[in-house]
């Protein structure tokens, strides 16, 4: 038979989406609002009008209702893939006796991240005594740290988007996980696209967009030189927009994280490999050549090295 507290929580934990109901309600109804209107404004506006508007006042305090609602979808999706327990940097008090935050080790390249301790803690940490074991009967807390399937998390992502559109990364990885895990390459395919068309200025999404076309063509059943002549496209303004982009954060004294470093990265490999697949070999190394430089990536050596012997010359020094 199960004590009382733990059918409180069940009960909770039951009711708790019924509750969101009306609120996910609103927020669908705003969204559909707030999509017309960015196609209204998108028809209107050029690219480099609504980049500059993305940094009015005005419009930065209209969003925060907006920025809100997604913010606590986005909280929800963080404690989904942690299997309902909240988690928190450990303090330094708390870090001196030997709990550290640590890196995800069983989630995708996508979701890697630092993994703090749980809200309510075990009970080797909690030094509370009767309170701490009150707290872990009204608060999900777990011994062994695990996620949920990244497949679980679509769902969330997609509510997020409609929320607020411009989660460049949340295009990214929900495309990934559509594609990779869920095998629905073409609906990856639609959300990367409507990512792009709803943040003009992106160099994220384009960068999986072109990937993705690259990786997916024979399953999306895209005749292979439209698939590359396409991907060099979407790949060369990737390119462009990011070396903007890095450029303007240095003059801020900040610089890609890991994750956009990546993307940029790959952003010249597959495009030289999308060259080097439509046998544009010269325009394919000087690609590499130019990636290597701004991103010291090592796969694209790798790959001028592969077009040199397609081409049947020599690489040339590194």
């Amino acid at each position: 038979m199960r004590p009382l507290a733990e059918k409180r929580g069940l009960l909770f934990s039951r009711l708790f989406p019924l509750l969101l109901i009306p609120g996910f309600a609103v927020c669908g109804m705003l969204a559909r609002v707030y999509d017309a209107q960015v196609e209204q404004v998108q028809s209107r506006f050029s690219a480099r009008e609504i980049e500059a508007a993305r940094e009015s006042v005005a419009l930065t305090l209209m969003g925060q209702l907006q920025f809100t609602a997604h913010s606590l979808v986005w909280m929800k999706t963080l404690e989904y893939l942690h299997n309902g327990v909240g988690l928190r940097m450990p303090t330094q008090a708390e870090e001196q006796k030997g709990f550290h935050a640590h890196e995800a080790t069983d989630v995708a390249s996508g979701l890697a991240h630092r993994c703090g301790v749980p809200i309510a803690l075990n009970d080797q940490m909690d030094w509370r005594g009767p309170v701490g074991r009150l707290h872990r009967i009204i608060v999900p807390h777990m011994e062994i740290h695990r996620h949920s399937a990244p497949i679980e998390l679509i769902p969330w992502y997609q509510l997020t988007l409609k929320l607020n559109p411009n989660l460049e990364r949340l295009y990214v990885l929900g495309a990934f996980f559509l594609a990779d895990f869920a095998q629905q390459p073409r609906e990856a395919l639609d959300l990367l696209e409507a990512g792009v068309k709803a943040n003009p200025w992106t160099f994220e999404v384009r960068a999986a967009l072109g990937r993705h076309l690259f990786d997916y063509r024979e399953q999306l059943k895209i005749p292979p030189e439209q698939a590359y002549e396409r991907a060099v496209d979407i790949l060369g303004e990737a390119v462009d927009k990011g070396q903007k982009e890095k450029v303007r954060l240095e003059k801020e004294d900040s610089g890609f994280d890991d994750y956009q470093m990546q993307l940029f990265s790959e952003s010249y490999l597959f495009l030289a490999r999308s060259l080097t697949e439509l046998q544009r070999y010269e325009e394919a190394a000087a690609v590499c050549n130019e990636g290597y430089k701004a991103t010291g990536y090592n796969l694209l050596n790798v790959q001028k090295r592969h077009i040199a012997k397609l081409a049947k010359t020599p690489a040339g020094p590194e």
